[in-house]
């Protein structure tokens, strides 16, 4: 950001404060040179809202959007801009979650079976869960301290 940019961004008239005040219009000039535009900032923030009082600049005039007078060309103008914004894919706003979860599966479409007393006999042996961690070591099996041998012992 340039010297003037930074001053027309504070709202404060660059040529009103050179004319008035030319030693301090000097002195910001050349302390924005060496300092930049954070720094400067910082260090002379006190100096802005007093100068903006004096040197301020007339408020920009903005330009109000143009009325169109025939219905017809507005309105296929809004049908252009609509026809754009439809042609964009609408972005996915699904949950993926990074890790599928270890619960088993439930079947939703397994009879309810009333209690019996004898336990149900089924051929099928019952599924076992997968696992979801597995270590990429296997443990080795614990050392056991060796015996003593009698030579080395005290008496």
């Amino acid at each position: 950001m340039t010297f003037e940019e930074f001053f027309k961004k504070k709202k404060i008239d660059l040529a009103l404060l050179a004319t008035a005040e030319p030693v301090l219009f000097a002195e910001f000039e050349a302390h924005y040179g060496l300092m930049g535009e954070k720094s400067f900032d910082h260090t002379k923030k006190y100096w802005f809202n007093e100068l903006r009082r004096k040197y301020h600049t007339p408020e920009e005039v903005k330009v109000e959007k143009v009325h169109i007078e025939n219905p017809i060309a507005e309105q296929t103008v809004t049908e252009a801009m609509i026809e754009m914004q439809t042609d964009t894919p609408a972005p996915k706003l699904d949950f993926k979650p990074k890790f599928k979860s270890a619960a088993p599966a439930v079947a939703e479409s397994a009879p309810i079976l009333p209690k019996t007393d004898k336990p149900a006999e089924t051929t099928e042996p019952a599924p076992t869960p997968k696992l979801g961690f597995k270590p990429k070591f296997k443990a080795a099996a614990p050392v056991t301290a060796a015996p003593v041998p009698t030579s080395w012992s005290t008496q």
